[in-house]
């Protein structure tokens, strides 16, 4: 994966995942939980970082021309393998009660946070583009 951005964006749900979880640890309530916000942090950003490299391999080298019709169902596949079996550990960890709901939905919301962070960052810091030519008046 070669795309910095995307690794920010996987550095910010670690380090929100960490703040919320010690926050949860150091509030101890009942309904959230540590476990279930480090669960949902950390299944978050799985999801994200196998997102990434899936998406990043598959093209990082195409050009104009875009990805071959065979990979991109090859593509497709793994995404759909990989969404589903998201949705299943979800399910699963959460009816074997190995963690409160509320505290994995907490945990979960650091991808959203880790994107907004990245997103706030690159339009606070990058430097403008000026498209405009000059013009000869």
């Amino acid at each position: 994966m070669k795309d910095k951005r995307l690794l920010r964006i996987n550095f910010f749900i670690l380090a929100i995942t960490v703040a919320l979880s010690l926050t949860a640890l150091l509030l101890d309530i009942e309904q959230i939980g540590f476990a279930g916000v480090a669960i949902g942090g950390l299944l978050a950003f799985f999801y994200f970082l196998t997102l990434s490299i899936l998406i990043s391999k598959a093209f990082g080298g195409t050009g104009d021309e875009g990805i071959d019709p065979k990979v991109a169902g090859r593509l497709g596949l793994k995404l759909l393998l990989l969404t589903f079996g998201l949705a299943i550990l979800t399910i699963l960890v959460i009816l074997t009660r190995l963690c409160q709901p509320f505290g994995f939905l907490i945990g979960f919301s650091a991808l959203f946070g880790g994107i907004a962070f990245e997103t706030m960052a690159y339009l606070a810091f990058s430097k403008p583009k000026n498209d405009e030519t000059p013009s000869d008046s």
